[in-house]
């Protein structure tokens, strides 16, 4: 069975997620890192980041830290074969998609999903489930600026994520770059307030709101 947890925010929606995978897989989780990874960053700006991981934990999971930036396809199967769940971390969605490309980790978590594997994210790791991250992209983080050609996702879903959608620093992004870029008929957008994230299950998925239960 397929199953995903796609958040816009972790650790706003972090809780309800972990109520509906079971404690034993959640004690076998794999956290990737890469998306965090193209820039140097101040602690002060990692906030979020460690609130995620403070979730996590209050949630239930124990978990490795993984990057894949340098590995193998062989080094992912040999190093992933053993986790149950996997949570991919907000950050850079393209340059998370660069380095994934490099060692076909898009097939990898395809083919691992569709055989059992719980999917779990927010923002990057959401975005880059769907099947094409482009509508996501803005000065700094085009596919032009890590010479990206091909700006397919992981085809997880057949839905593209726009996350975030209602904050106010956003607004400039969505006006300017997100909503003109989503603006076709290629496959549905969802645009994902904090508050929400989407539970998936094969081919069903639904949108759940933190804040209306």
């Amino acid at each position: 069975m397929k199953r995903l947890f796609l958040a816009s925010q972790f650790y706003v929606s972090g809780k309800s997620i972990g109520v509906k995978i079971p404690d034993d897989l959640k004690k076998n989780t794999v956290f990737i890192t890469t998306s965090i990874k193209y820039r140097v960053f101040k602690e002060s700006e990692l906030d979020w980041h460690y609130k995620n991981r403070a979730t996590l934990a209050e949630s239930g999971f124990i978990w490795k830290d993984y990057d894949i930036t340098g590995k193998s396809y062989s080094d992912l199967v040999r190093d992933l074969a053993k986790y149950n769940v996997i949570y991919v971390e907000g950050g850079n969605t393209t340059y998370l998609l660069q380095q994934a490309q490099k060692n076909e980790f898009p097939k990898y978590i395809l083919d691992r999903v569709n055989n059992g594997m719980i999917y779990v994210s927010e923002s990057a790791g959401s975005v880059i489930a769907g099947p094409d991250i482009y509508a996501n992209s803005r000065p700094g983080k085009a596919p032009i600026d890590y010479g990206l050609t091909d700006t397919k996702g992981f085809g997880l879903v057949n839905f593209a994520i726009l996350p975030h959608w209602g904050m106010e620093d956003k607004k400039p992004d969505y006006s300017s770059h997100k909503i003109p870029q989503s603006y076709n008929e290629q496959f549905p957008y969802i645009l994902l307030t904090n508050n929400q994230y989407i539970e998936v299950t094969n081919d069903w998925y639904k949108i759940i709101d933190v804040t209306k239960k």
